[in-house]
């Protein structure tokens, strides 16, 4: 079957430019913050507490930001959030331990209260038989962005203090909030009241159960997402230049497979994407701790940031499973369970870090297996139901 692919809305190409420079700023320091979180003075446990919390006060903003979404202006609520975590980066340049660390990261976790507002109003904004696309394009320019900034931060990191590419951050949010405040109004019909309750959406079993697996899933990830910086500087003694280096290929991954991910989920089904994702980014995982030469080491990480790919597509899994009632609460019910269930994640993949280099990785690589498989199997045949249906259409 041939697709039709239209031209993206403004709303999409604007909420895109945006992301790619918050993406850039973020991608200044989050791959070698781990590493200076130890630099600092913290051990392992307290780095995969500091990124727990992240994860808790992700997971509370979800409800709330959900409500939001369907009560209020979506691009007014996303332009708000964005502004609000702007100035988290700030507090990191005044961090000398994992407290005021801790600060910075659950402002800027807060700030994803406006995240199922921006899901809802891509998706409304979305043309029609293109979420994946849609979707695909938004994390693209995230993860794009994270190509050149670490790039950037690796050269800048020799000649200047860390601390200030913290500052040169902030001035790259703050860019992208000015990007956002043009947001165009959602189009006429698809920004109506919510059409659905968080007991509607809980009773629903096909999209809990999409919800239940990627949730495994996203636990694996988070268990080992701050392990492996922190893996590369200690088991494989590369500097925190060279880490932030390492992190350019992997955004440069992400940024290539999304765009892979994103066309088989309109082809395919977003669930069968996302897990045949998973199941790629589970071996490259494997072989990078397995292989240690620098060859392996280069198309492990640039395989490794499939994850985040598959995560920006799976949004596109929410409106597959529930079709018109993916509405606001819907994507902040599925942030929360995500979100929720990765919460201990960082503390876990620290203690077990603490215990031995390897052991987080294996036991996330299970969790994927387990989570990926399920997800393809719903998805198989939840896109085999659309297309019976489509044919009698």
């Amino acid at each position: 079957m041939k697709l039709r692919t239209s031209r993206m809305p403004k709303g999409i190409l604007l909420i895109a430019a945006g992301m790619l420079l918050w993406g850039f700023g973020y991608g200044l320091h989050s791959y070698m913050f781990p590493v200076y979180l130890r630099n600092i003075g913290c051990t392992p446990q307290e780095v995969g507490f500091v990124y727990s919390i992240s994860m808790a006060v992700m997971a509370a903003s979800s409800i709330p930001g959900g409500i939001l979404a369907d009560r209020y202006d979506r691009k007014k609520v996303v332009l708000l959030t964005w502004i609000m975590g702007t100035p988290s980066v700030i507090l990191y340049y005044f961090a000398k331990d994992w407290k005021m660390a801790a600060l910075g990261i659950a402002l800027y976790s807060g700030s994803m209260l406006g995240y199922p507002a921006l899901n809802a109003y891509a998706g409304a904004c979305s043309p029609e038989g293109e979420s994946g696309r849609t979707f695909g394009l938004i994390s693209a320019g995230f993860s794009g962005g994270m190509i050149a900034s670490p790039l950037l931060a690796a050269y800048l990191s020799n000649i200047w203090a860390i601390p200030n590419l913290f500052l040169l951050s902030f001035a790259f949010f703050a860019a992208a909030c000015c990007i956002m405040a043009f947001l165009p109004p959602e189009p006429e019909g698809r920004s109506a009241a919510s059409t659905s309750t968080y007991s509607s959406l809980l009773a629903d079993r096909p999209f809990m159960r999409f919800v239940l697996f990627y949730s495994l899933c996203a636990f694996a990830f988070y268990t080992v997402q701050q392990i492996i910086p922190q893996y590369l500087s200690d088991v494989r003694n590369t500097s925190i230049s060279i880490v932030s280096l390492l992190g350019s290929l992997m955004s440069l991954g992400q940024t290539l497979i999304t765009i892979i991910v994103g066309r088989m989920a309109d082809r395919k089904g977003a669930l069968v994407a996302v897990g045949v994702n998973v199941m790629v980014f589970i071996a490259s995982m494997l072989c990078f701790i397995a292989i240690p030469g620098q060859v392996a080491v280069v198309i492990c990480l640039f395989l490794l940031g499939g994850f985040m790919a598959g995560h920006g597509v799976a949004f596109a899994g929410v409106g597959e499973v529930l079709g018109s009632s993916a509405d606001g609460k819907a994507f902040a019910l599925f942030n929360l369970a995500t979100w929720g269930a990765s919460i201990v994640g960082p503390y876990l993949g620290g203690l077990l870090y603490s215990a031995s280099k390897n052991m987080p990785f294996y036991i996330a690589a299970v969790l994927l297996v387990v989570g990926g498989t399920m997800l393809i199997r719903q998805g198989s045949a939840t896109h085999g139901v659309r297309e019976v249906l489509k044919g009698q259409g």
